[in-house]
């Protein structure tokens, strides 16, 4: 009460009214700090309604998604016929498909790896937490734009040098369903092929795959 009786009723001396002047000082600088506050949430809302592809932005991002799946509030989501491709990736287990690798010698499997604008840890979140459990065992690298733009051709040169195929990058195949990473690609020596993700169907190219029957 003494505080209340102060504040209200300050007495006329030179140590109170210092303190006063000290209070109004914090008062107004906590009040600076929630305006600030309140401009960088409404800055990093603009920028995500926006879908910026800022590295910084992507890594905020993450830990805010790291907090999610580690809660239960969030799964990673993954289209329904992406499982079975990733298994096809994988070639036969040679302990459940014998009779396969025994008439015909198994193709190698195909490594696959991931390059978005999402930043690494993201990625891994998402592919660690899905329905379908923990996906992270079928992938082989990944990128972020921490490599370089997605729309320019010196971002695909590293991955493919990354990826052990920088004298060979047609070796490479790169699937995106936005037009200039896939020109980008193109430009770097890889074989670049516009998705579409129609139903059940992948559109590859001239090309539909349904990955329940590969």
């Amino acid at each position: 009460a003494s505080l209340v009786q102060l504040l209200l009723n300050p007495i006329d001396d030179d140590n109170t009214t210092a303190i006063l002047a000290y209070l109004r000082l914090q008062s107004e600088t906590l009040s600076k700090m929630d305006q600030y506050k309140q401009n960088v949430l409404s800055l990093v809302q603009a920028l995500m309604s926006h879908d910026v592809k800022g590295t910084t932005l992507k890594s905020l991002q993450g830990n805010m998604w790291k907090r999610g799946y580690h809660s239960g509030q969030l799964q990673g989501h993954v289209y329904s016929d992406f499982l079975p491709f990733l298994h096809w990736c994988r070639g036969p287990d040679p302990t459940t498909d014998a009779k396969t690798t025994q008439d015909a010698p198994a193709a190698p499997p195909v490594r696959i790896s991931i390059y978005s604008s999402g930043s690494i840890a993201a990625q891994k979140l998402l592919f660690r937490h899905t329905p379908h459990g923990d996906l992270t065992s079928h992938f082989h690298s990944h990128f972020d734009t921490t490599t370089g733009n997605k729309k320019v051709s010196s971002s695909y040169e590293a991955i493919a040098e990354a990826l052990g195929c920088g004298a060979k990058p047609e070796e490479v195949v790169f699937v995106s369903d936005a037009e200039e990473e896939v020109r980008a690609a193109r430009e770097a020596g890889m074989v670049a092929v516009v998705a579409l993700v129609v139903l059940k169907t992948i559109i590859l190219g001239n090309h539909q795959i349904i990955p329940e029957n590969i």
